[in-house]
């Protein structure tokens, strides 16, 4: 008869099982608890005091197998072992002795660099954080590894190598050592292509990773080159003539050309470009849930059709959604080509796995050592007992990277014992999220300005004394300013999670100083907003993103140093607000106001956006029943729109209307125009009411609109040009579109430096004050480092 190949390990386990049993039913006390080391490293008597300050079992209790093998947990947790092992025997006296058989990690002696020639060792030994006399921690030197390879990356040696050596010495110690092999740096002069006819040589140097970006020609600091990028450069060359049907794309060389001065590099890329392929038949094989028909009946391309490798991606993510939205987290969806090389044909067909629907049973979250974990499961779209849906869990990925916490976000699907069900692990890295900024700026608004600030973007404010107070999703910012014409100081929090809702509560303390050609100002105060996301149903449309707030503000504004002027000192305009003169608002004042807010935002980026809308509602009520100077009310309703038009081209349309509801409001609740935000090619406030003197009062009510036509530049600027056009009235109910203040004009705005520049030029004027006004500059900087 043949034996079972398994029959004697299985008899093998049923032995241990019964004698841990055995020993388990008899309550056998621990009798003696000793520590074996199997290599040289420590003492024996800091060896036991090792093992015996982390184990649980102890003598004289009772001996547990569950205990005894957390105690193995344990032990290796403390990172000093290499190996735990342990022993078990049954004494004569019946009680239990148990021998923990250790491998002591080696200490380390001394750490040493070597290889090094760009960097002092001294420079490189401060990125070292593991220190001597301790256990080696192999997780601590890679991290230190990297730390070292990070500052020969930075300095543009790219394929610098560094590893570590452990070397043995006589008292069982080690000598690590840190092996540097470094590389050259060149500076990336050009990128070349030869062979391409299907696309422009600037069309391909945009599709790749390897380019010179425009501003190293201005400044000739970095952009050094990076051979491990040539690997995604082929990727991307192979996808962008994918989209034109050449699947038979070749790059036969990548030629590298180093300068005389072995300072610069050119790279060539050689190619060979293939015959352009058509689609001679589309199928779809191994579906069993839904028909090819219906699958296929979902998709863009079609036959006859040049192939396109990103339509084709477009179609397969389709048909995916389909099963996804079901649970099928084991879908396998990808397509095939036969190509007919002879007839530049290709028949696509798209191979279905469809595995069998699944539902999530539990969330688990690994790697959040800082960030609680109601922070990160509220943020996601998927929960436990949902059906499986991958798109919702790209989903919840995407929200999570969004919160700027983590470096990696990674959720797995994790099989089960039970059919159907999934577990998600979660797998965090969590970065810095605190940053302390100094920073200068000059606008022709504000003139030179220079501030600090802090900012903490996971915030915890029940932790605020017992720092580090990071973890609750909150974000926290404190910034002082300084400049010549405006001095801040404000302190913010928010809480966007309030009550574990979707409410937002936002806080703010503030002292501003505005210093004007007039008079000066100041206000200090506090605010608070409550916000939360609302959505309804208009006929058979669905509306969304929609947000309502309320909310209120006190404070505290001193109007002071008001200019005075002789009775002769008068304007020649005849437009001046009559009985009324500037002089009359230096006051201190006090007022408390309610904001009822209403906004909806569609845009597809909050910088630069291509296309959306953002339409915005308030109300203000400033009312002497919170002790306010005088009751009024402000409203304003704005909207800005963005447009796709032809090619790259983007048409922004804005209007803002601001209005009060009467006469009563001082003049820091009153409008003025002219400048970036409003009507540019106008100084700021110089569209306004003005007294006798011409000082500017401020309307009552403020219309203001834009069109402009933006057009990106490579991937660095946008240039625009436009029509801006504004007035403020002094009446609260005065609206003429036939007085509107008109300028043209273009500028230039920078996506990766916070640098603008617009010139303006005004065609139209309502004031007499405003007429003979040339073109204006108006310029914004700011530097954060």
């Amino acid at each position: 008869m043949r034996q079972h190949p398994r029959l004697p390990a299985c008899l093998g386990l049923l032995l241990i099982l019964l004698a841990l049993f055995s020993l388990r039913s008899s309550a056998a006390p621990v009798g003696q608890i000793t520590v074996q080391a199997t290599a040289a490293g420590l003492v024996q008597n800091i060896l036991n005091e090792i093992v015996f300050s982390n184990i649980a079992t102890k003598i004289g209790n009772e001996f547990n197998p569950a205990t005894l093998s957390e105690d193995i947990r344990t032990l290796v947790r403390t990172k000093r072992f290499d190996d735990v092992r342990t022993s078990v025997e049954t004494a004569a006296d019946g009680k239990v002795n148990v021998t923990f058989i250790v491998t002591p990690k080696p200490i380390v002696r001394a750490i040493l660099i070597q290889g090094n020639q760009k960097f002092k060792t001294a420079k490189l030994q401060k990125l070292i954080q593991h220190d001597v006399a301790v256990p080696v921690d192999e997780t601590a030197l890679a991290a230190d590894r990297n730390a070292i390879l990070d500052k020969y990356r930075n300095a543009g040696h790219f394929g610098t190598e560094v590893t570590t050596t452990q070397t043995p010495v006589d008292d069982g110690g080690v000598n690590v050592t840190f092996v540097i092999q470094e590389q050259p740096r060149y500076k990336l002069q050009k990128v070349e292509f030869y062979g391409n006819n299907e696309f422009t040589d600037d069309e391909l140097r945009a599709a790749i990773v390897t380019k010179r970006e425009w501003w190293r020609y201005l400044f000739r600091f970095g952009n050094y080159f990076n051979e491990q990028q040539l690997v995604l450069d082929r990727d991307k060359l192979k996808e962008i003539y994918g989209t034109k049907g050449h699947l038979d794309f070749t790059i036969t060389d990548i030629e590298k050309t180093v300068d005389a001065g072995q300072k610069w590099m050119t790279v060539t890329f050689k190619m060979i470009e293939g015959p352009q392929y058509a689609i001679s038949g589309i199928t779809a094989t191994g579906a069993q849930h839904f028909t090819p028909e219906y699958l296929l009946g979902k998709i863009k391309s079609a036959p006859g059709a040049i192939y396109d490798s990103s339509l084709e991606t477009l179609d397969t993510n389709v048909m995916k959604a389909e099963y996804e939205r079901l649970g099928y987290l084991d879908l396998r969806l990808y397509p095939v080509h036969q190509k007919d090389t002879a007839n530049r044909k290709v028949a696509i067909e798209f191979r279905i796995q469809e595995g069998t629907p699944s539902h999530i049973r539990n969330i688990e979250v690994t790697g959040n050592e800082l960030t609680r974990e109601k922070v990160i499961l509220r943020e996601l779209a998927i929960h436990a007992s949902d059906l499986g849906d991958a798109g919702k869990i790209r989903t919840s990925k995407s929200r999570l990277e969004n919160l700027g916490y983590f470096e990696t976000v990674d959720i797995l699907p994790v099989a089960t014992e039970v059919p159907g069900l999934k577990d998600l692990r979660i797998d965090l890295k969590e970065k810095a999220t605190g940053q302390v900024s100094l920073g200068a700026g000059f606008s022709t608004e504000d003139s030179v300005i220079g501030f600090v600030e802090f900012t903490e973007s996971n915030f915890d404010l029940s932790r605020l004394f017992n720092w580090p107070a990071k973890g609750a999703g909150q974000r926290f910012r404190t910034r002082v300013q300084l400049g010549s014409e405006v001095s801040n100081i404000t302190v913010s929090h928010v809480e966007p999670w309030l009550f574990d809702r979707r409410l937002e509560l936002a806080t703010d303390l503030f002292l501003r100083n505005r210093y004007e050609d007039e008079y000066d100002q100041r206000n200090i105060g506090a605010g608070m907003m409550l916000s939360w996301p609302i959505a309804f149903q208009l006929g058979d449309s669905h509306v969304e993103n929609w947000r309502m707030g309320v909310g209120f503000r006190m404070e505290q504004i001193d109007i002071s140093d008001v200019d005075t002027h002789s009775e002769y000192d008068l304007t020649d305009s005849k437009d001046y607000v009559q009985d009324y003169i500037l002089a009359e608002e230096e006051d201190d004042y006090w007022a408390g106001r309610l904001i009822l807010r209403l906004t909806r935002d569609t845009r597809d980026t909050f910088r630069f956006p291509s296309r959306g809308s953002m339409v915005s509602l308030q109300t203000e009520l400033v009312t002497t029943a919170l002790g306010s100077y005088e009751s009024y009310a402000r409203f304003n309703l704005s909207g800005t729109k963005y447009i796709p038009v032809v090619r790259d081209f983007i048409l922004k349309l804005g209007a803002d209307y601001s209005t009060l509801s009467n006469d009563d409001a001082a003049i820091f609740d009153r409008y003025f125009g002219g400048g970036i935000g409003t009507v540019r090619g106008f100084k700021r406030r110089d569209i306004s009411p003005i007294d006798r003197h011409e000082d500017p009062l401020g309307g009552r009510s403020m219309l203001t609109g834009t069109m402009e036509i933006l057009k990106p530049v490579k991937d660095f600027m946008y240039v625009s040009a436009f029509v801006d056009a504004g007035n403020a009235w002094w009446d609260t109910t005065e609206f003429d579109l036939g007085e509107l203040n008109v300028s043209v004009g273009f500028g230039v705005q920078f996506k990766a430096l916070p640098i603008s520049l617009y010139y303006g030029i005004p065609v139209s004027t309502s004031y007499d004050h405003l007429d003979g006004k040339s073109g204006r500059f108006h310029f914004n900087i700011g530097y954060t480092y």
